[in-house]
């Protein structure tokens, strides 16, 4: 049975877009080719964005069906369209052969490529939590500056400008130390009873303690 002729397309009464019926045509053979599957009148214009309105793209897309232009059939109540390919562009057998050979050997290299962009990762992520040179001239102009003040103060003592601390000085400065600790220690405890007890007689508040 031969196809049904595609429907009549409807009449527009928007303003006709600016571009010829052959700009139009060639916007619309253009975008079947490249895309290479069905498109309605509908789908067409919409994805080209309205540059062809809707009943303008039905009306063009009758047309050149009937030209032999691009194939079309019935698809439920709408026709669709799609691009005519050239039987010429079609790949030969040694071609196609050799397009397998070349994905064969693409596929065969991904490992390898893989195992490099994994070494190139762990380096690149190594170079980046290193140091930076500012940084490490920082570090050096610190490392001189505290290495000169060690060596002044060397300096010093080795003069005898200093009198070393001896043993008995330094537990007697200690055991100083921990008296008055002691004694601060105690103070402090005596004032957190008192504190407590009078906060508890709820005769002043905390407020006024302060």
């Amino acid at each position: 049975m031969p196809p049904r002729k595609p429907p009549t397309a409807i009449s527009s009464t928007t303003t006709k877009p600016t571009t010829t019926d052959t700009q139009a045509s060639t916007l619309i053979h253009t975008y079947l080719t490249t895309q290479n599957r069905p498109y309605s009148a509908t789908e067409i214009s919409s994805n080209l964005h309205n540059a062809v309105t809707k009943a303008r793209t039905d009306k063009l897309l009758r047309e050149m069906f009937e030209r032999g232009e691009i194939a079309g059939k019935a698809s439920g109540k709408q026709w669709v369209y799609w691009g005519v390919q050239d039987p010429n562009a079609t790949s030969t057998p040694a071609e196609l052969a050799a397009t397998d050979a070349r994905i064969a050997s693409l596929r065969d290299s991904i490992p390898s490529l893989k195992s490099e962009l994994k070494s190139a990762s762990t380096a690149l992520s190594t170079l980046r939590s290193a140091p930076t040179t500012d940084a490490l001239r920082s570090a050096v102009q610190t490392l001189e500056t505290d290495k000169q003040d060690k060596e002044a103060r060397l300096r010093v003592l080795r003069a005898g400008g200093i009198k070393p601390v001896n043993v008995e000085e330094r537990e007697k400065v200690a055991a100083e130390w921990r008296k008055w600790k002691r004694t601060r220690d105690n103070r402090k405890r005596a004032y957190k009873e008192l504190e407590a007890m009078l906060l508890d007689s709820g005769v002043i508040g905390k407020e006024a303690l302060w």
